[in-house]
């Protein structure tokens, strides 16, 4: 098993962990607004909660060897250059790759997973939590900012030397994930996708 497969099934359980410890205020809560408890509302906190732990996990978590990063490694490391992508799928292109080889190639599918790491961000923020897409977008972009302050700062200072590279494609391409999620949210509103929807308070239908 891959070390980002690792911190992506231990992100799975720590969400399914903090989903069991508020399942019953979560239940009350539920029974104490509509009256009775709603499963599928349940059900999307629990999913909330496992994208947020599994979002930790993939993105702050040490995806290498601490002690054998630090070796080789004196503080933090960057890669400020927003180009670095399109350079790569352009240097491909002129080797001859085909298209379907330059779409899966490790620079796109990077940037591909990077995006879509923070769709479910933007669409909870504008769908579940009722951000307007503009603020949905700002705080998911300080969100992936902070995140790689964390990874350039060892997590401030926990780890002996950045152990992951903050880079600022992953910034950009976390942004246009979060837009796109955002952008998105009120097309799950319309299907009736449960926290997406507003529901009447129990004493609101009295």
């Amino acid at each position: 098993m891959s070390e980002l497969m690792r911190l992506a099934v231990v992100g799975v359980a720590g969400g399914l962990g903090v989903f069991a410890v508020i399942l019953l205020p979560a239940a009350a809560l539920q029974r104490r607004r509509f009256g009775r408890v709603r499963p599928l509302r349940l059900l999307a906190v629990a999913a909330i909660c496992v994208y947020t732990m599994t979002l930790a996990g993939l993105t702050i978590a040490p995806a290498y060897d601490v002690e054998s990063t630090c070796r080789d490694r004196a503080g933090g490391a960057a890669r400020w250059d927003p180009f670095r992508t399109a350079r790569e799928v352009l240097g491909l292109h002129r080797e001859g790759a085909a298209w379907w080889e330059v779409a899966g190639s490790f620079p796109v599918l990077q940037l591909a997973m990077n995006m879509a790491l923070f769709v479910p961000l933007g669409l909870i923020l504008r769908g579940v939590f009722r951000r307007d897409a503009t603020t949905s977008v700002a705080m998911a972009m300080l969100l992936s900012a902070l995140i790689e302050v964390t990874q350039f700062t060892g997590a401030f200072g926990l780890y002996p030397c950045g152990v992951r590279i903050a880079d600022i494609e992953d910034l950009l391409a976390n942004t246009a994930g979060a837009l796109l999620g955002a952008l998105c949210a009120p097309l799950l509103r319309r299907l009736g996708v449960p926290l997406f929807v507003r529901e009447e308070r129990a004493d609101a239908r009295r």
